[in-house]
């Protein structure tokens, strides 16, 4: 595979200009930068000022931090909490998608940092967004400190009536789980 430099430059200088200030850019470089080559693509995206990076597995967090990436490196995927000495040692943040991980996590005894996946309609994985109790408990347990939300908007780049309406659902739907924590 071809990797352009310029192509990458455009598009990381294209999706600053749509965040609102205080906000990051997240590069999400799963399946060994889907296909094109952490480390081909890594050292570029850091080079372009990219701190903050999105891996599927540890093992892909662990070759990220490898790379340099020293900023925000957050595990998409389910970690076995028998690896939470992993993840804390290399300063890796783990999303958690329900209580049950969280909890398995927090009684290893190692302080971590977790981004909460809030399901707001896709149905695939996550916290459901009016689950007020789970998502308040997984605040309060004492090793693990929530460090972000996400969701995954499944039909935001519609352009069909349909998809707007649901895609603006699920946006005020984890705006409101959001304003509940």
């Amino acid at each position: 595979r071809e990797l352009s430099a310029a192509a990458l430059a455009h598009n990381v200088s294209v999706l600053r200009g749509a965040l609102p200030p205080g906000c990051e850019l997240m590069a999400v470089v799963k399946a060994d930068a889907y296909g094109h080559g952490m480390a081909a693509v890594v050292p570029q995206l850091l080079s372009l000022g990219v701190r903050s990076f999105a891996a599927a597995t540890l093992d892909e967090g662990s070759q990220l931090r490898a790379l340099g990436a020293e900023g925000t490196v957050l595990i998409l995927g389910c970690t076995s909490p028998q690896r939470a000495g992993e993840l804390a040692r290399l300063g890796l943040t783990q999303t958690v998608a329900d209580l049950a991980h969280a909890e398995a996590l927090n009684a290893q005894g190692v302080p971590l940092r977790v981004h909460l996946k809030i399901d707001t309609g896709m149905h695939r994985l996550g916290l459901d967004a009016g689950n007020h109790d789970a998502i308040g408990q997984i605040f309060a347990l004492p090793r693990l400190r929530v460090t972000g939300l996400f969701t995954h908007l499944c039909a935001d780049t519609g352009t069909a009536p349909a998809q707007r309406v649901f895609t603006q659902a699920q946006a005020d739907t984890f705006w409101t789980a959001v304003r509940l924590v």
